[in-house]
């Protein structure tokens, strides 16, 4: 008897990604990239969605992935990807700091565009959006974070290394509803030092990390968690941690 179809594509994407992680020793997607530092400024957006995050003002502090989607060589083209980590900050002494993951891939900024993946030769300009939807109390949103036209940064990771051991990269946090405009309520900064997660690999998760007031919808839950698990459940490459330009990728 079948299954949910989202059900039956979740376990096909965990086999897949599985054996694609199990084949590369690591990750079946997303295999390079580096490591920076982030800082998200919020300021809120102009209509509130009844989420903290997308309409309070807040200085958040973590951490940002920049990576190559197949990790096809440059200058070819790759879906290029941005995921973020942050702790949520704590209600009290004795609440427990929350961490929150996002992921964000290069995609278009149309109303149709927004739900396809499109590949890309620079880091910057660009769009990379949520390409899933997040369930709010009003409603349903897209997130996203469009890389400033004041760079013009080609998508290796000598050259990314380099450009933000020069000053930061900036992109502006936006928010849509699925056929909307898009708004921006924060400002995203990636600053150096670059480093490559080779040693000890960053796994994110909003599955598990969600942002708080943000809940991917049911039958997203069912496609992407079970292929989370599979991609993940794979041994550690080991390598350098520290990216330096002789090393390169």
């Amino acid at each position: 008897m079948l299954g949910h179809p989202a059900t039956v594509l979740s376990a096909g994407l965990a086999a897949a990604f599985g054996a694609a992680a199990w084949v590369r020793r690591g990750r079946p997607l997303h295999p390079d990239g580096l490591v920076l530092n982030a800082a998200l400024s919020l300021h809120g957006a102009p209509q509130p969605r009844g989420v903290a995050f997308l309409d309070e003002p807040a200085e958040l502090r973590g951490v940002a992935r920049l990576s190559r989607s197949l990790g096809l060589p440059a200058p070819l083209p790759d879906v290029l990807g941005l995921a973020l980590r942050w702790p949520q900050p704590a209600a009290g002494a004795t609440v427990a700091r929350l961490t929150s993951d996002l992921l964000l891939a290069t995609t278009g900024h149309t109303v149709a565009g927004r739900r396809l993946l499109r590949p890309a030769t620079r880091w910057a300009p660009g769009m990379y959006g949520s390409l899933f939807a997040f369930a709010t109390g009003s409603g349903t949103v897209l997130l996203g974070a469009v890389a400033r036209r004041s760079w013009s940064l080609p998508a290796n990771f000598d050259a990314l290394a380099r450009a933000v051991e020069q000053r930061p990269l900036l992109f502006d946090l936006v928010v849509a509803s699925p056929s909307g405009p898009w708004e921006r309520f924060g400002v995203l900064r990636l600053e150096g030092p670059a480093q490559q997660d080779l040693a000890e690999p960053m796994r994110f998760n909003p599955i598990r990390r969600p942002i708080p007031g943000l809940n991917p919808a049911a039958w997203h839950r069912r496609l992407r968690e079970p292929a989370y698990v599979a991609a993940q459940r794979t041994p550690h490459r080991t390598g350098v941690q520290l990216h330096t330009r002789a090393g390169g990728r």
